[in-house]
Protein backbone atom coordinates (compact mmCIF):
# COMPACT_ATOMS: atom_id res chain seq x y z
CA UNK A 1 0.00 0.00 0.00
CA UNK A 2 1.50 3.57 -0.97
CA UNK A 3 0.39 6.46 0.59
CA UNK A 4 0.34 10.21 -0.54
CA UNK A 5 0.97 12.84 1.42
CA UNK A 6 -0.37 16.40 -0.43
CA UNK A 7 -1.85 19.79 -0.13
CA UNK A 8 0.70 21.41 2.25
CA UNK A 9 4.17 23.06 2.24
CA UNK A 10 6.33 20.33 2.30
CA UNK A 11 10.07 21.22 2.35
CA UNK A 12 12.59 18.82 1.16
CA UNK A 13 15.91 20.68 2.75
CA UNK A 14 17.74 19.64 -0.72
CA UNK A 15 18.12 23.62 -0.54
CA UNK A 16 16.49 26.74 1.02
CA UNK A 17 13.17 26.73 0.70
CA UNK A 18 12.90 24.12 -1.70
CA UNK A 19 9.32 22.49 -1.56
CA UNK A 20 7.35 19.41 -3.10
CA UNK A 21 3.74 19.36 -3.80
CA UNK A 22 3.10 15.55 -3.07
CA UNK A 23 5.39 12.67 -1.59
CA UNK A 24 4.49 8.99 -2.10
CA UNK A 25 5.57 6.66 0.62
CA UNK A 26 5.71 2.50 0.37
CA UNK A 27 7.26 0.32 2.63
CA UNK A 28 8.75 2.53 5.03
CA UNK A 29 10.49 4.54 1.97
CA UNK A 30 10.08 7.85 0.30
CA UNK A 31 8.97 5.65 -3.02
CA UNK A 32 8.16 9.17 -5.49
CA UNK A 33 8.57 13.22 -4.91
CA UNK A 34 6.25 15.05 -7.66
CA UNK A 35 2.64 16.94 -7.97
CA UNK A 36 -0.18 15.67 -6.39
CA UNK A 37 -2.05 14.97 -10.42
CA UNK A 38 1.21 12.89 -11.17
CA UNK A 39 1.20 10.91 -7.87
CA UNK A 40 -1.98 10.07 -7.24
CA UNK A 41 -2.92 7.27 -9.38
CA UNK A 42 0.00 5.36 -7.64
CA UNK A 43 -1.45 5.75 -4.33
CA UNK A 44 -3.96 3.51 -2.25
CA UNK A 45 -4.29 6.13 0.85
CA UNK A 46 -4.16 10.03 1.06
CA UNK A 47 -3.46 12.17 3.59
CA UNK A 48 -4.58 16.04 3.21
CA UNK A 49 -2.09 18.30 5.02
CA UNK A 50 -4.84 20.63 5.14
CA UNK A 51 -1.86 23.67 4.38
CA UNK A 52 0.26 22.50 6.93
CA UNK A 53 4.21 22.24 7.27
CA UNK A 54 5.55 19.10 6.67
CA UNK A 55 9.68 18.21 6.74
CA UNK A 56 11.75 15.61 6.96
CA UNK A 57 11.79 14.60 10.88
CA UNK A 58 14.53 15.81 13.32
CA UNK A 59 17.59 14.37 14.77
CA UNK A 60 19.07 15.37 18.33
CA UNK A 61 22.65 13.64 17.77
CA UNK A 62 23.84 14.27 21.85
CA UNK A 63 21.50 13.47 23.97
CA UNK A 64 20.83 10.47 27.11
CA UNK A 65 17.81 8.83 26.39
CA UNK A 66 17.65 6.50 29.05
CA UNK A 67 17.78 9.47 31.91
CA UNK A 68 14.99 11.18 29.67
CA UNK A 69 12.61 9.01 30.38
CA UNK A 70 13.65 8.54 34.06
CA UNK A 71 13.92 12.07 34.24
CA UNK A 72 10.15 12.13 33.48
CA UNK A 73 8.97 10.24 36.40
CA UNK A 74 11.81 11.88 38.57
CA UNK A 75 12.15 14.65 40.57
CA UNK A 76 13.91 17.14 38.50
CA UNK A 77 14.76 20.65 40.03
CA UNK A 78 16.06 22.62 37.41
CA UNK A 79 13.16 24.67 36.76
CA UNK A 80 13.16 25.48 40.73
CA UNK A 81 14.59 29.13 42.05
CA UNK A 82 13.70 29.16 45.64
CA UNK A 83 15.58 27.36 48.00
CA UNK A 84 12.98 26.93 50.30
CA UNK A 85 11.01 25.34 48.26
CA UNK A 86 13.81 23.02 46.32
CA UNK A 87 14.22 21.52 49.50
CA UNK A 88 10.75 20.98 50.18
CA UNK A 89 10.63 18.90 47.18
CA UNK A 90 13.51 17.11 48.37
CA UNK A 91 11.83 16.22 51.62
CA UNK A 92 8.71 15.58 49.86
CA UNK A 93 9.80 12.61 47.52
CA UNK A 94 9.77 9.30 48.40
CA UNK A 95 9.99 6.48 46.16
CA UNK A 96 10.38 2.77 46.73
CA UNK A 97 13.97 2.39 46.33
CA UNK A 98 17.24 2.16 48.74
CA UNK A 99 18.43 5.30 46.75
CA UNK A 100 16.86 8.98 46.40
CA UNK A 101 18.08 9.91 42.66
CA UNK A 102 16.88 13.58 42.24
CA UNK A 103 18.02 15.65 38.55
CA UNK A 104 18.77 18.79 37.83
CA UNK A 105 20.44 20.76 40.85
CA UNK A 106 21.68 24.03 39.38
CA UNK A 107 23.09 26.61 42.01
CA UNK A 108 22.83 29.51 39.32
CA UNK A 109 18.69 29.50 39.87
CA UNK A 110 19.88 30.50 43.29
CA UNK A 111 21.10 33.64 45.15
CA UNK A 112 24.65 33.84 45.44
CA UNK A 113 25.08 30.37 43.54
CA UNK A 114 23.84 28.55 46.53
CA UNK A 115 25.06 25.09 47.04
CA UNK A 116 23.51 23.01 49.40
CA UNK A 117 25.40 20.70 52.10
CA UNK A 118 25.33 17.35 53.21
CA UNK A 119 24.78 18.63 56.54
CA UNK A 120 21.62 20.10 54.90
CA UNK A 121 20.10 17.38 53.04
CA UNK A 122 20.82 15.31 56.25
CA UNK A 123 17.79 17.54 58.17
CA UNK A 124 15.59 16.62 55.14
CA UNK A 125 16.24 12.41 54.40
CA UNK A 126 17.43 9.93 56.03
CA UNK A 127 18.19 7.46 53.24
CA UNK A 128 21.07 8.10 50.84
CA UNK A 129 20.63 10.84 48.42
CA UNK A 130 22.23 11.41 45.43
CA UNK A 131 20.95 14.75 43.70
CA UNK A 132 22.67 15.38 40.53
CA UNK A 133 24.16 18.89 39.17
CA UNK A 134 22.24 20.17 35.53
CA UNK A 135 25.91 19.26 34.27
CA UNK A 136 25.98 15.39 35.12
CA UNK A 137 29.44 15.97 36.04
CA UNK A 138 28.55 16.81 39.70
CA UNK A 139 26.14 16.39 42.85
CA UNK A 140 25.81 16.39 45.86
CA UNK A 141 24.97 13.21 48.45
CA UNK A 142 24.17 13.05 52.41
CA UNK A 143 26.30 11.27 54.80
CA UNK A 144 23.70 8.40 54.50
CA UNK A 145 25.30 8.13 50.81
CA UNK A 146 28.71 8.45 52.24
CA UNK A 147 27.79 5.74 54.94
CA UNK A 148 26.55 3.21 52.48
CA UNK A 149 29.60 3.22 50.13
CA UNK A 150 32.26 3.42 53.37
CA UNK A 151 33.20 6.93 52.31
CA UNK A 152 35.05 8.89 54.68
CA UNK A 153 36.98 12.60 54.77
CA UNK A 154 39.96 10.22 54.67
CA UNK A 155 39.19 8.80 51.06
CA UNK A 156 41.52 9.04 48.64
CA UNK A 157 40.21 11.47 45.42
CA UNK A 158 39.80 8.40 42.50
CA UNK A 159 42.04 9.88 39.40
CA UNK A 160 39.92 12.44 37.28
CA UNK A 161 37.30 13.68 40.18
CA UNK A 162 37.41 14.49 43.85
CA UNK A 163 35.23 14.47 46.92
CA UNK A 164 34.92 18.21 48.13
CA UNK A 165 36.13 19.15 51.19
CA UNK A 166 35.59 22.35 53.20
CA UNK A 167 38.56 24.50 55.50
CA UNK A 168 38.73 21.83 57.93
CA UNK A 169 39.20 18.48 55.55
CA UNK A 170 35.52 17.43 56.05
CA UNK A 171 33.00 16.23 53.25
CA UNK A 172 30.86 19.04 51.99
CA UNK A 173 28.53 16.50 50.38
CA UNK A 174 29.45 17.52 46.30
CA UNK A 175 31.34 15.08 44.38
CA UNK A 176 32.82 15.77 41.07
CA UNK A 177 33.16 13.70 37.74
CA UNK A 178 35.03 10.21 38.64
CA UNK A 179 33.66 10.68 41.90
CA UNK A 180 30.08 11.66 41.03
CA UNK A 181 30.22 8.60 38.80
CA UNK A 182 30.86 6.40 41.73
CA UNK A 183 28.31 7.64 43.26
CA UNK A 184 25.75 7.19 40.46
CA UNK A 185 26.46 3.79 39.92
CA UNK A 186 25.22 3.52 43.49
CA UNK A 187 22.13 4.11 42.92
CA UNK A 188 21.40 1.78 39.89
CA UNK A 189 18.68 -0.52 40.58
CA UNK A 190 17.59 -1.09 36.86
CA UNK A 191 16.74 -4.56 35.09
CA UNK A 192 16.59 -4.42 30.97
CA UNK A 193 12.68 -4.81 32.04
CA UNK A 194 13.04 -1.59 34.02
CA UNK A 195 15.41 0.60 31.22
CA UNK A 196 12.99 -0.82 28.56
CA UNK A 197 9.81 1.45 30.51
CA UNK A 198 12.59 4.28 30.34
CA UNK A 199 13.57 3.71 27.12
CA UNK A 200 10.06 3.73 25.67
CA UNK A 201 8.64 6.24 28.13
CA UNK A 202 11.53 8.80 26.54
CA UNK A 203 10.91 8.05 22.59
CA UNK A 204 7.22 9.01 23.11
CA UNK A 205 8.20 12.20 24.64
CA UNK A 206 10.70 12.64 21.94
CA UNK A 207 8.50 11.36 19.06
CA UNK A 208 5.90 14.26 20.00
CA UNK A 209 8.65 16.64 19.81
CA UNK A 210 9.46 15.55 15.97
CA UNK A 211 12.52 13.73 16.50
CA UNK A 212 13.12 10.43 15.23
CA UNK A 213 16.33 9.79 15.70
CA UNK A 214 19.03 10.46 18.67
CA UNK A 215 22.65 9.40 19.28
CA UNK A 216 22.65 8.73 22.99
CA UNK A 217 25.55 7.70 25.31
CA UNK A 218 23.60 5.11 28.01
CA UNK A 219 25.47 1.46 28.23
CA UNK A 220 27.86 2.57 30.89
CA UNK A 221 25.69 3.61 33.67
CA UNK A 222 22.86 1.01 34.95
CA UNK A 223 24.97 -1.93 35.67
CA UNK A 224 26.18 -4.53 33.07
CA UNK A 225 26.64 -3.11 29.62
CA UNK A 226 24.20 -5.74 28.83
CA UNK A 227 21.10 -4.64 30.75
CA UNK A 228 20.81 -1.34 28.83
CA UNK A 229 22.08 -2.59 25.51
CA UNK A 230 19.50 -5.64 25.63
CA UNK A 231 16.16 -2.98 26.75
CA UNK A 232 17.15 -1.21 23.77
CA UNK A 233 17.66 -3.85 21.33
CA UNK A 234 13.94 -5.70 23.07
CA UNK A 235 12.28 -2.35 22.77
CA UNK A 236 12.84 -0.62 19.57
CA UNK A 237 12.97 -2.09 16.10
CA UNK A 238 11.09 -2.10 12.39
CA UNK A 239 8.92 -4.58 14.13
CA UNK A 240 8.51 -2.76 17.69
CA UNK A 241 8.26 0.52 19.31
CA UNK A 242 9.43 3.05 15.52
CA UNK A 243 12.87 4.70 16.69
CA UNK A 244 15.81 4.97 15.48
CA UNK A 245 19.34 5.43 17.85
CA UNK A 246 22.96 5.57 17.48
CA UNK A 247 24.60 4.45 20.93
CA UNK A 248 28.19 5.82 21.44
CA UNK A 249 30.36 3.10 23.13
CA UNK A 250 31.63 4.43 26.91
CA UNK A 251 35.31 4.39 27.60
CA UNK A 252 34.78 2.16 30.25
CA UNK A 253 32.76 -0.54 28.81
CA UNK A 254 33.40 -0.46 24.93
CA UNK A 255 36.11 -3.24 25.04
CA UNK A 256 33.46 -5.77 26.26
CA UNK A 257 30.79 -4.26 24.23
CA UNK A 258 32.88 -4.55 21.29
CA UNK A 259 33.80 -8.18 22.64
CA UNK A 260 30.46 -9.47 22.67
CA UNK A 261 29.53 -8.86 19.22
CA UNK A 262 25.91 -8.36 19.97
CA UNK A 263 23.68 -8.83 16.60
CA UNK A 264 21.91 -5.16 16.38
CA UNK A 265 19.11 -3.89 14.11
CA UNK A 266 20.58 -1.97 11.42
CA UNK A 267 18.94 1.72 10.90
CA UNK A 268 17.24 1.53 14.55
CA UNK A 269 20.13 0.31 17.22
CA UNK A 270 23.34 0.74 15.88
CA UNK A 271 26.75 0.49 17.94
CA UNK A 272 28.23 4.01 17.53
CA UNK A 273 31.89 5.62 18.22
CA UNK A 274 34.40 4.90 21.41
CA UNK A 275 32.51 7.65 23.80
CA UNK A 276 35.33 9.65 25.69
CA UNK A 277 35.30 12.35 28.67
CA UNK A 278 38.35 14.91 28.40
CA UNK A 279 36.87 17.29 31.09
CA UNK A 280 34.30 18.19 33.17
CA UNK A 281 32.11 21.16 32.60
CA UNK A 282 31.96 24.68 33.48
CA UNK A 283 29.10 24.78 36.28
CA UNK A 284 31.33 23.16 38.31
CA UNK A 285 34.53 24.52 36.74
CA UNK A 286 35.97 21.11 35.80
CA UNK A 287 35.92 22.39 32.14
CA UNK A 288 39.64 22.01 31.47
CA UNK A 289 41.28 25.45 30.01
CA UNK A 290 44.49 26.60 29.07
CA UNK A 291 44.44 29.40 31.78
CA UNK A 292 42.94 29.86 34.98
CA UNK A 293 39.81 30.85 35.80
CA UNK A 294 39.59 34.59 36.51
CA UNK A 295 40.45 35.33 40.38
CA UNK A 296 41.67 31.57 40.70
CA UNK A 297 45.02 29.45 40.03
CA UNK A 298 42.14 26.60 38.56
CA UNK A 299 42.93 25.24 34.96
CA UNK A 300 39.97 22.69 35.98
CA UNK A 301 40.02 18.75 35.54
CA UNK A 302 41.87 16.45 33.35
CA UNK A 303 40.20 13.37 33.45
CA UNK A 304 42.55 11.46 31.52
CA UNK A 305 46.60 11.71 31.18
CA UNK A 306 47.96 12.50 27.62
CA UNK A 307 49.11 8.52 27.43
CA UNK A 308 45.75 7.44 28.68
CA UNK A 309 43.95 9.48 26.48
CA UNK A 310 45.83 8.36 23.16
CA UNK A 311 45.79 4.42 24.82
CA UNK A 312 42.03 4.79 24.26
CA UNK A 313 42.28 6.35 20.92
CA UNK A 314 44.88 3.38 19.91
CA UNK A 315 41.62 0.93 21.28
CA UNK A 316 39.35 2.50 19.18
CA UNK A 317 41.69 2.17 16.11
CA UNK A 318 42.64 -1.35 16.86
CA UNK A 319 38.84 -2.23 15.86
CA UNK A 320 38.64 0.56 12.97
CA UNK A 321 36.29 2.86 15.01
CA UNK A 322 36.05 6.52 15.61
CA UNK A 323 35.86 8.52 19.00
CA UNK A 324 33.44 10.64 19.93
CA UNK A 325 35.50 13.23 23.06
CA UNK A 326 33.47 15.30 25.56
CA UNK A 327 35.44 18.82 25.38
CA UNK A 328 34.50 21.81 26.83
CA UNK A 329 37.92 23.58 27.81
CA UNK A 330 40.57 24.95 25.54
CA UNK A 331 42.71 22.55 26.91
CA UNK A 332 40.80 19.46 26.51
CA UNK A 333 40.08 20.29 23.21
CA UNK A 334 43.99 20.62 22.32
CA UNK A 335 44.72 17.18 23.84
CA UNK A 336 42.40 15.76 21.73
CA UNK A 337 43.38 16.88 18.58
CA UNK A 338 47.03 15.85 19.56
CA UNK A 339 45.75 12.64 19.81
CA UNK A 340 43.69 12.47 16.55
CA UNK A 341 46.49 14.12 14.79
CA UNK A 342 48.75 11.71 16.24
CA UNK A 343 46.40 8.55 15.42
CA UNK A 344 44.44 8.91 12.54
CA UNK A 345 40.78 7.87 12.01
CA UNK A 346 40.40 4.91 9.83
CA UNK A 347 39.86 6.15 5.95
CA UNK A 348 36.12 7.02 5.22
CA UNK A 349 34.71 7.31 8.69
CA UNK A 350 35.27 10.91 10.85
CA UNK A 351 36.41 11.46 15.13
CA UNK A 352 33.37 13.16 16.81
CA UNK A 353 34.11 16.51 18.76
CA UNK A 354 31.22 17.04 21.52
CA UNK A 355 30.99 20.61 23.13
CA UNK A 356 33.84 21.92 21.47
CA UNK A 357 32.41 25.18 23.91
CA UNK A 358 35.34 27.24 24.03
CA UNK A 359 37.63 27.73 21.10
CA UNK A 360 41.03 29.11 19.98
CA UNK A 361 41.73 30.69 16.38
CA UNK A 362 44.28 28.13 16.52
CA UNK A 363 42.31 25.06 17.60
CA UNK A 364 39.60 25.96 14.76
CA UNK A 365 42.09 26.17 11.87
CA UNK A 366 43.43 22.56 13.00
CA UNK A 367 39.68 21.20 13.56
CA UNK A 368 39.20 21.95 9.68
CA UNK A 369 41.94 19.75 8.23
CA UNK A 370 40.71 16.79 10.21
CA UNK A 371 38.10 14.31 9.11
CA UNK A 372 35.83 15.44 12.40
CA UNK A 373 32.35 16.55 12.88
CA UNK A 374 31.08 18.66 15.52
CA UNK A 375 28.17 17.66 17.98
CA UNK A 376 26.92 21.00 19.51
CA UNK A 377 24.70 22.18 22.15
CA UNK A 378 23.15 25.58 20.89
CA UNK A 379 20.93 26.07 23.89
CA UNK A 380 24.61 25.35 26.25
CA UNK A 381 25.19 29.31 24.65
CA UNK A 382 21.89 30.76 26.37
CA UNK A 383 22.11 28.92 29.46
CA UNK A 384 26.44 29.19 30.02
CA UNK A 385 26.56 32.76 28.53
CA UNK A 386 24.74 35.06 31.55
CA UNK A 387 27.23 33.83 33.99
CA UNK A 388 30.37 31.81 32.24
CA UNK A 389 32.20 35.12 31.09
CA UNK A 390 32.17 36.10 34.90
CA UNK A 391 34.76 33.03 35.16
CA UNK A 392 36.58 32.99 32.25
CA UNK A 393 36.53 36.93 31.34
CA UNK A 394 35.00 38.43 28.38
CA UNK A 395 38.06 37.96 25.60
CA UNK A 396 38.12 33.90 26.34
CA UNK A 397 34.34 34.58 26.08
CA UNK A 398 34.55 35.85 22.21
CA UNK A 399 35.66 32.37 21.27
CA UNK A 400 32.62 30.59 23.13
CA UNK A 401 30.03 28.50 20.24
CA UNK A 402 31.53 30.34 17.50
CA UNK A 403 29.04 28.56 15.10
CA UNK A 404 29.18 30.70 12.33
CA UNK A 405 32.97 30.78 12.47
CA UNK A 406 32.77 26.95 11.90
CA UNK A 407 30.36 26.66 9.38
CA UNK A 408 32.45 29.10 7.70
CA UNK A 409 35.28 26.43 7.32
CA UNK A 410 33.56 24.08 6.15
CA UNK A 411 33.31 22.24 9.54
CA UNK A 412 30.06 19.48 10.17
CA UNK A 413 27.61 20.50 12.63
CA UNK A 414 25.01 18.60 14.25
CA UNK A 415 22.70 19.37 16.26
CA UNK A 416 21.93 18.10 19.73
CA UNK A 417 20.74 19.25 23.44
CA UNK A 418 22.59 17.03 25.63
CA UNK A 419 19.23 16.04 27.71
CA UNK A 420 18.49 16.31 30.44
CA UNK A 421 20.85 18.52 30.81
CA UNK A 422 19.18 20.42 28.87
CA UNK A 423 15.91 21.01 27.24
CA UNK A 424 15.39 18.23 24.74
CA UNK A 425 13.11 20.51 21.90
CA UNK A 426 14.85 20.73 19.23
CA UNK A 427 13.14 24.32 18.05
CA UNK A 428 15.00 25.80 21.11
CA UNK A 429 18.14 24.67 20.27
CA UNK A 430 17.21 25.87 16.50
CA UNK A 431 16.24 28.93 17.82
CA UNK A 432 19.57 29.69 19.61
CA UNK A 433 21.01 29.39 16.61
CA UNK A 434 19.10 31.75 14.67
CA UNK A 435 19.23 34.44 17.10
CA UNK A 436 21.78 33.53 20.08
CA UNK A 437 19.53 35.58 22.12
CA UNK A 438 18.35 35.34 25.77
CA UNK A 439 15.79 37.29 27.65
CA UNK A 440 16.60 40.26 25.73
CA UNK A 441 20.38 39.73 25.51
CA UNK A 442 22.01 38.93 22.63
CA UNK A 443 25.56 36.72 22.86
CA UNK A 444 28.10 37.18 19.88
CA UNK A 445 25.63 38.36 17.42
CA UNK A 446 28.62 37.84 14.48
CA UNK A 447 28.17 34.11 15.14
CA UNK A 448 24.49 33.68 14.21
CA UNK A 449 23.74 31.23 11.33
CA UNK A 450 20.82 31.33 8.93
CA UNK A 451 17.68 29.45 9.45
CA UNK A 452 18.31 26.90 6.66
CA UNK A 453 21.56 26.12 8.57
CA UNK A 454 19.95 25.54 11.41
CA UNK A 455 18.03 23.54 10.07
CA UNK A 456 20.45 21.64 8.16
CA UNK A 457 21.87 20.16 11.81
CA UNK A 458 18.78 18.59 12.91
CA UNK A 459 18.27 16.75 9.64
CA UNK A 460 20.97 16.61 6.71
CA UNK A 461 23.65 17.25 9.19
CA UNK A 462 23.09 15.17 11.20
CA UNK A 463 22.60 12.10 9.15
CA UNK A 464 26.15 12.86 7.69
CA UNK A 465 27.22 12.16 11.09
CA UNK A 466 26.41 8.91 11.18
CA UNK A 467 26.90 7.88 7.31
CA UNK A 468 23.27 8.21 6.39
CA UNK A 469 23.68 11.29 4.20
CA UNK A 470 22.52 9.24 1.00
CA UNK A 471 18.90 8.05 2.84
CA UNK A 472 18.13 10.23 5.98
CA UNK A 473 17.45 13.55 6.76
CA UNK A 474 15.53 14.94 3.56
CA UNK A 475 12.01 14.19 1.78
CA UNK A 476 13.78 12.75 -0.91
CA UNK A 477 13.43 9.48 -3.43
CA UNK A 478 14.54 6.29 -2.21
CA UNK A 479 14.94 8.49 1.61
CA UNK A 480 13.24 7.16 5.13
CA UNK A 481 9.88 8.10 5.25
CA UNK A 482 10.82 9.70 8.47
CA UNK A 483 8.43 13.28 9.20
CA UNK A 484 6.84 15.74 10.81
CA UNK A 485 3.87 18.14 10.02
CA UNK A 486 3.77 21.40 11.77
CA UNK A 487 1.46 23.79 12.93
CA UNK A 488 3.24 26.82 11.38
CA UNK A 489 5.90 27.58 8.54
CA UNK A 490 8.83 27.40 10.51
CA UNK A 491 11.24 28.45 7.06
CA UNK A 492 8.95 31.94 6.99
CA UNK A 493 7.74 33.11 10.76
CA UNK A 494 9.87 35.22 12.76
CA UNK A 495 12.51 33.40 15.11
CA UNK A 496 10.29 33.96 17.98
CA UNK A 497 7.56 31.96 16.42
CA UNK A 498 10.04 28.98 15.70
CA UNK A 499 10.45 28.72 19.04
CA UNK A 500 6.78 27.90 19.82
CA UNK A 501 6.54 25.26 16.91
CA UNK A 502 4.07 22.08 17.82
CA UNK A 503 4.51 18.93 16.41
CA UNK A 504 1.04 17.60 15.32
CA UNK A 505 2.19 14.43 13.86
CA UNK A 506 5.31 12.07 13.31
CA UNK A 507 5.95 9.38 10.93
CA UNK A 508 8.98 7.24 11.49
CA UNK A 509 9.18 3.99 8.37
CA UNK A 510 6.27 6.06 6.95
CA UNK A 511 4.33 4.96 10.21
CA UNK A 512 2.38 7.75 12.17
CA UNK A 513 3.90 7.04 15.52
CA UNK A 514 2.71 10.56 17.24
CA UNK A 515 -0.48 12.85 16.54
CA UNK A 516 -1.84 15.45 17.92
Amino acid sequence: MSTLYYNGTIYTMNAPMDTVEAVLIHNGLIERIGSYEELKSSASEFIDLKGKTMMPALTDVHQHLVMIGKKLELLALDDVTDIDEMKEQVKAFKTNRSWNNILGYDENNFGNQYKITAEELDDLTDKPTLITRICAHAGVVNSAAFEALNITKDTEDPEGGYFERDKDGELTGWVYDKAFEEMRAATVEDTAESLGEDIARGVKYLQSLGIANVHTEDLAYYGDFNVPLDAYLNTLGKDALKFRVNLLTHEQVYEDVVKADKTYKENFVERDAMKIFADGAFGAKTALVSEPYNGTQDKGLQIHTVEKLEQLVQTARANNDAIAVHMIGDRAIEMVLDAVEKYPVPKGKHDRLIHISLLRPDLIERIAKLPVVCDIQPTFLTSDMPWVEEYIGSARAEYLYPFKTLLDKGIILGGSSDAPIEKVNPFLGIHALMTREDNGTVYNPEQIVSRFEAFKMYTTEAARIVYRENIQGRIAEGYFADFIVLDRDVMTVTPDEVKETKVLKTVIDGEPVFEM
